[in-house]
């Protein structure tokens, strides 16, 4: 096992290494799959020379702590210095950008900054970005004052992948419930028929016109007749309001916001009385032996259901 480690990370330094050449005259071709730079990091925790943290990850036992690298490798004449946007020796620019904090070197205009709130650089460019101090990360700022804020909602893992949110290199989606999940996990289940958080069960995007449609099928199916005008105790998971809802298949429709996002609460069918008092079914029916239907779970998306609107996504990661 650690031999077959040990050729994947002669490859893989063998590879960078042919990457990072400078030819003379024509457009320059260095750096890595990650980055495009002059500049190859020293990590302290191994005392290997790697063109990125990413790339020393991919064939160690370990990761490199980004913050600990204390020197680098000039890309041109093999210069060991320490962490500066110009090489000592040969005076040449290792990145156009660069930041001392997160030792990021990038020669790719990605409109790169720092921010102190969120202790590493972001991409998109500081003017669209604001730090918002409760969710502790930057977010668009077309939703300052436009969306709920969950207590350091970045430093959470995505509940889809569990691959981490706040340094993930991977934009986000922002649901109206905050909970943050990356854009590809979003899509995917989107595209797999789930619309409601996997965090929380609140939807994602707006439900109504699938909601219309489930209304549609609830009046076109009629239900046996022991089990007309029965009631169930039901929560909704998008409001969150705990009512009576009318039992049927279909589904169970909150009477507050009118989502079919609901669990149905423990405890039996009810029915009303003479008195229009709500009673548990068997007090007013006599038990046949006949099993209580089961409701359906919430239902997924259809087809037909509006694609849900993009909301701008978070700045990226870059280090």
């Amino acid at each position: 096992m650690r031999r077959k480690k040990e050729s994947r990370m002669e490859d893989d330094q063998s590879s960078d290494s042919s990457v990072e050449e400078l030819p003379a005259g024509g457009s320059e071709r260095y750096g890595c799959k990650h980055y495009r730079r002059k500049a190859r990091l020293v990590a302290p925790c191994c005392d290997k020379v790697y063109p990125c943290r990413f790339c020393h990850d991919e064939v160690e036992d370990h990761q490199l702590d980004r913050k600990t690298v204390r020197e680098v490798v000039c890309a041109a004449c093999g210069h060991r210095q320490g962490i500066l946007q110009t090489c000592t020796n040969c005076d040449i620019v290792l990145a156009q950008y660069f930041c001392a904090v997160c030792r990021l070197y990038d020669d790719e205009d990605k409109k790169q900054y720092h921010c102190g709130g969120c202790g590493i650089c972001r991409v998109g460019g500081r003017d669209l970005f604001y730090h918002c101090d409760i969710c502790d990360m930057c977010l668009p700022n077309n939703l300052r004052d436009n969306h709920k804020c969950v207590e350091k909602a970045s430093r959470t893992n995505c509940a889809v992948c569990m691959e981490d949110i706040h340094t993930s290199r991977i934009s986000s989606h922002i649901p109206p419930c905050g909970h943050m999940i990356h854009k590809p996990c979003f899509r995917m289940l989107v595209d797999r028929g789930y619309y409601a958080c996997p965090t929380c069960n609140v939807a994602m995007f707006k439900m109504d016109s699938v909601w219309s449609k489930l209304d549609q099928e609830v009046a076109e199916t009629q239900m046996p007749e022991r089990y007309q005008n029965c009631y169930a105790k039901i929560l909704c998971n998008d409001c969150q309001t705990k009512s009576v809802a009318p039992f049927h298949i279909i589904g169970l429709k909150c009477g507050g916001c009118g989502s079919y996002n609901t669990a149905r609460g423990d405890g039996p069918l009810y029915k009303r009385n003479a008195k229009g008092e709500l009673v548990p079914f068997s007090e007013l029916d006599d038990d046949d032996g006949e099993p209580e239907p089961v409701v359906q779970p919430p239902p997924a998306a259809p087809a037909a259901a509006p694609a849900p609107a993009d909301e701008p996504a978070d700045a990226e990661e870059q280090h």
